[in-house]
């Protein structure tokens, strides 16, 4: 009976650790009144990760430097109105396609579907109403070696255009034991559709809200990239990075390789791209790190998608601000968003993103943080 007794004692003592790793509490209600809570995650080692309901969108990354001070590293907003307002997509999960299909026409099983455009008359990150306008349900997740939390979406058949009904979870995973933010993404759909999910968060490691990333250095492992027109529609042609701005086999400043300038990064001034990784074992691997000489910040990416598209932040211009009231100059963060190709669906020569019923789509994308 003792034996019995200390097993559960045990038992509830470990429930209530685990319990106490992940906090949730109110962040505000949407313009027409739908609550949206915040999930607040920490581990062994003191990293914090919070995400909202909104988007499911992370709003802090808190990770030590080089001499055990943490900061934020992911660059977010104050407020449920402010997310609302922004035209801009942060750290939230976008869908139903990331990227850009261009004209906003795709085929599936023969059949062609319209989706929205913008002026452009491409399709982004699958329209206006993207999932990180909506409201996610969600619920805390724990295990031995995680604190999480799931983020779920019921998206209609017909939603953007798109066909199928989708059931969608995004969870964020901690690590106890390390500094690891694991991100799962998973879906099923009711009938034959395309999908490209991702998140579309910015990273500034010396502190979210510190100014720019230019000094900071990138390396990725991609060999090629998306060839696009002045619409940023994709031509089909994968082209390779050697000799262009968009070679990061060689680790490089990202200030240092936006001098080189020229007509890839003109259009956007600043990185906008679309790059493939080098074909290497399937699977999860190491495809990327950034890291911050000053504070010895880094962070390693590993994933199992053919793609990322990076963006250095060009569309910031001081005129939203962060949790802590400073302003988000140009160059304020770099999204490393992992994903298949754009406008997949319309380019046979690229990966493809159908999904069709009795299949779930699975994809793992993981932050690993050192200093």
């Amino acid at each position: 009976m003792r034996r019995l007794f200390l097993a559960g004692l045990a038992a509830l003592l470990a429930s209530s650790a685990q319990a106490a790793d992940v906090q949730r509490e109110p962040f505000g209600a949407t313009k027409v009144g739908v609550p949206v809570e915040k999930t607040i995650l920490r581990n062994d080692l003191g990293m914090t990760v919070a995400a909202i309901d909104y988007g499911a969108t992370l709003t802090m990354i808190s990770t030590p430097d080089r001499a055990g001070r943490f900061e934020n590293v992911i660059l977010s907003l104050p407020s449920v109105a402010a997310y609302e307002a922004t035209s801009r997509r942060w750290a939230s999960v976008i869908g139903r396609y990331a990227g850009r299909i261009t004209d906003g026409k795709i085929t599936v099983d023969g059949k062609p579907y319209t989706l929205p455009v913008n002026a452009n008359h491409m399709t982004l990150h699958g329209g206006p109403n993207g999932y990180d306008k909506r409201v996610w349900t969600s619920h805390a997740v724990s295990d031995v070696r995680s604190v999480g939390v799931a983020f779920e979406l019921h998206s209609p058949d017909g939603d953007q255009g798109f066909p199928g009904a989708l059931d969608i979870t995004v969870t964020y995973r901690l690590m106890r034991k390390a500094n690891e933010l694991h991100i799962d993404y998973a879906a099923r759909t009711s009938a034959p559709t395309v999908l490209n999910l991702t998140n579309h968060g910015f990273l500034n490691l010396a502190g979210a809200e510190s100014g720019d990333v230019r000094d900071q250095t990138i390396w990725l492992d991609a060999d090629r990239y998306a060839e696009v027109d002045a619409r940023k529609a994709p031509s089909g042609k994968l082209l390779s990075v050697e000799g262009t701005v968009l070679d990061f086999r060689k680790a490089r400043r990202e200030g240092e390789a936006m001098k080189l300038d020229g007509p890839l990064l003109s259009p956007s001034q600043g990185f906008d791209h679309s790059l493939a990784f080098r074909a290497t074992k399937s699977g999860v691997r190491v495809v990327a790190w950034m890291e911050d000489p000053a504070s010895g910040r880094r962070v390693t990416l590993l994933t199992d998608q053919p793609s990322v598209q990076i963006n250095s932040g060009n569309g910031f211009d001081g005129t939203e601000k962060g949790p802590g009231g400073a302003a988000y100059p140009k160059y304020a963060g770099f999204a490393f968003e992992t994903q298949h190709l754009p406008d997949s669906p319309n380019q046979p020569a690229f990966p493809s993103t159908e999904l069709r019923p009795g299949r779930v789509f699975k994809s793992t994308t993981i932050l690993k943080f050192s200093k």
